[in-house]
């Protein structure tokens, strides 16, 4: 059997963000060759998909306008949403929050082959060794990716962890919200939205905003959640009428 020694096991856990070492599934070469190749079969279907949908980003620009203005970005979006904004803003070298579980491996290496980079933790298991290393990135200069009502909900249920992010480092949260022509949701508990091929998938970009060190945390979840919300609401209106919302257009410019 091929041994993997602890070098190579901690570089491979490394790169993928994932430092457990402890845990006997990285002692088992089998289970990372499966993990590693897992991954890149997960990533390819996420770039197949995404090149059968017609992807539309009408607004787009906001978020590289807002990547000029010399803070730091954050995309925010919900668990359920972030299969399309996962294509679209690959090879940026954003940096992810991804949960400590099995999944969450997958889902690292995943992302990792897509030209994300990960940090590993969640609300009840490392959250704040992970929430200090996000604050820290962040403030270095590098810009990220939330799903906020990660990684295991309750659906649409901003978690604080991002509001905190934004009081500490003065980034601007870019909201993200989805809408698709055809498509269907998974029997899991954040109702993963997958377009079926030839379908429309308008991803909608909305005005970036920051988080004052004075808002109360509940306010700036509340304030999260709204405009999400809002962003999905009007993706979803963009793939009904073809139209954008008046204020969206107004604050863009235009829908290039």
């Amino acid at each position: 059997m091929t041994q993997i020694n602890a070098i190579e096991q901690r570089d491979f856990a490394a790169i993928h963000g994932s430092m457990r070492l402890g845990d006997g599934r990285w002692q088992n070469p089998g289970w990372v060759i499966a993990l590693k190749l897992k991954s890149i079969v997960g990533a390819a279907l996420i770039l197949a998909l995404s090149k059968l949908v017609r992807i539309e980003r009408p607004t787009f620009r906001k978020f590289t306008k807002a990547c000029k203005d010399g803070r730091p970005v954050v995309i925010i979006t919900w668990h359920g949403s972030m299969l399309i904004p996962i294509y679209c803003h690959r090879r940026l070298n954003l940096v992810n929050m991804t949960s400590l579980s099995e999944d969450g491996d997958l889902v690292t290496n995943v992302l990792y082959n897509l030209g994300y980079q990960c940090v590993r933790g969640s609300s009840s298991r490392g959250g704040m060794r992970v929430l200090l290393e996000m604050i820290r990135l962040v403030k270095s200069g590098r810009n990220g990716a939330i799903t906020v009502d990660g990684p295991r909900g309750p659906r649409h249920e901003v978690k604080p962890g991002v509001v905190m992010l934004a009081q500490k480092t003065g980034a601007l949260l870019v909201p993200i919200g989805m809408g698709y022509s055809n498509s269907i949701s998974l029997n899991s508990w954040d109702h993963t939205e997958i377009p079926l091929p030839g379908s429309r998938a308008v991803m909608l970009t909305g005005d970036p905003f920051t988080i004052s060190a004075q808002t109360d945390i509940q306010q700036g979840c509340a304030l999260v959640h709204d405009r999400i919300i809002a962003c999905e609401k009007a993706a979803r209106e963009y793939v009904a009428t073809g139209r954008l919302n008046s204020c969206i257009i107004e604050r863009t410019g235009g829908t290039n």
